[in-house]
């Protein structure tokens, strides 16, 4: 199998719209660095996240999910140290110089570039909600870019759009736990994370909606190597996928696409 080398990644990400000063927001499969030529994999990871900061430049924001789910199992939220469970990309991120967490103790992220402060300092007491770094990145209007892996993958943000519109296949469930601050105190703490009814057929189904953005031109793709990039921007994700909620409530779940 032939190699792809960074400089091969990086311009494919600006294939599909990823440029200089960009806040970008990554979701990655680990195969995609198994494509870069063969040495250990920390190496290979530093090379895809050089490739991914040459697309946003000095001037861009690099941000990785750091989801730790820590409330969800009884788990301390420790800021500097509670691994990241979204893959080996995002926890290398994690650990790097100079690259910053946010206090989500469910749904962190990590953030190295200009915009980290405005995403890291937010004290979030809802996972999707206003105040949440999801509505910052809408508001930034970040690109939204999924490497190797599916949109419904890499969909976490539509939570906030079905948040933003109330959706009945979904409520508010606080969780209470410990956070450890990056100064190590312990601190109580409790975050309203917007749960899916388990008694429904609520997982996401974001096919009709990557239909509806790819026949708008708004949701780009590139292929490098074996592996499909894709990117959308935020602004143009929620309104879609808000639109389609208007017209179907149950569009973006399994539930809906039984029935469309």
């Amino acid at each position: 199998m032939n190699s792809v080398s960074p400089e091969e990644i990086t311009h494919a990400l600006r294939a599909v719209g990823v440029s200089t000063g960009d806040v970008a927001l990554v979701h990655s499969d680990a195969i995609i660095a198994a494509q870069l030529p063969p040495m250990p994999d920390d190496q290979r990871l530093d090379l895809l996240l050089g490739a991914i900061n040459s697309a946003v430049g000095t001037n861009g924001t690099l941000v990785m999910p750091a989801f730790s789910y820590s409330f969800t199992r009884g788990e301390p939220f420790d800021v500097l140290n509670s691994p990241s469970t979204v893959g080996m990309l995002a926890e290398r991120f994690r650990t790097r110089v100079g690259v910053c967490r946010s206090s989500d103790p469910i749904f962190s992220f990590s953030a190295r570039g200009p915009e980290t402060h405005s995403l890291c300092a937010k004290s979030v007491r809802e996972c999707f909600g206003k105040d949440s770094v999801f509505a910052a990145l809408h508001q930034l209007n970040c690109q939204i870019v999924c490497l190797g892996c599916s949109l419904s993958s890499g969909g976490t943000f539509v939570h906030y759009v079905e948040k933003s519109h109330g959706v009945d296949y979904r409520y508010d469930k606080t969780f209470h736990g410990i956070t450890i601050t990056p100064d190590r105190r312990e601190e109580p703490a409790s975050v309203v994370y917007y749960v899916r009814d388990l008694k429904r057929n609520s997982g996401a189904d974001l096919r009709r909606l990557q239909a509806k953005l790819e026949s708008q031109g708004k949701l780009k793709s590139h292929v490098v190597g074996r592996i499909r990039i894709f990117a959308v921007r935020a602004v143009d994700l929620f309104d879609a996928a808000f639109q389609m909620l208007d017209e179907d409530p149950h569009s973006l779940i399994a539930e809906g696409a039984l029935h469309s």
